[in-house]
């Protein structure tokens, strides 16, 4: 069973998947659609029950970093706002065959890390993973809470449009 971390956001009072306001006492994430979204991308998504201080020696960051090297099924990250940051944290960390573990890298609202921050050729060696990069969602309602959504979102109208679509046709036999 391969699996992605999910890193939460800071804790406090922001916007729940209905747009009312919601205290994410253990750190801000809308649960549903990140699952979602790791699922529809063949893994298994265990959300990490810390919020996500940004710091790299946040205890996130430590906690994420120790359940990757313990558990070997473990093949990505997904961060939400501060846990986005420490994505990057826990990249820095990874020795080269770590990094070659990892195939699915998910960074949402964390815009003061570029996006080449995140890119596996920054890491070189092994590493080599799929990344999903994206800034808040503009236009919503919540906006950056709003970032799980949106991904989910366009990968299912990805997913949509690249089924093969097939119309019946009449066809008439000839003797």
């Amino acid at each position: 069973m391969r699996k992605i971390l999910i890193l939460r956001g800071n804790p406090g009072n922001y916007a729940d998947e209905h747009g009312n306001t919601f205290n994410y006492l253990r750190g801000a994430l809308h649960e549903g659609p990140a699952l979602e979204f790791v699922k529809r991308k063949g893994y298994t998504g265990k959300v990490l029950d810390v919020e996500g201080w940004a710091s790299e020696d946040s205890k996130q960051t430590t906690i994420a970093l120790d359940e990757f090297r313990r558990d070997q099924t473990v093949e990505g990250f997904y961060g939400f706002s501060a846990g986005g940051y420490n994505v990057k944290h826990i990249l820095d960390k990874l020795t080269d065959d770590e990094r070659g573990r990892v195939h699915l890298v998910v960074v949402l609202g964390a815009p003061k890390n570029a996006i080449d921050k995140y890119w596996a050729s920054t890491y070189g060696g092994k590493a080599n993973w799929e990344l999903f990069y994206r800034l808040d969602p503009a236009g919503t309602k919540g906006g950056h809470m709003f970032g799980p959504e949106e991904l989910l979102e366009e990968l299912k109208r990805k997913e949509r449009n690249s089924r093969v679509r097939f119309s019946p046709m009449r066809t008439r036999a000839r003797h």
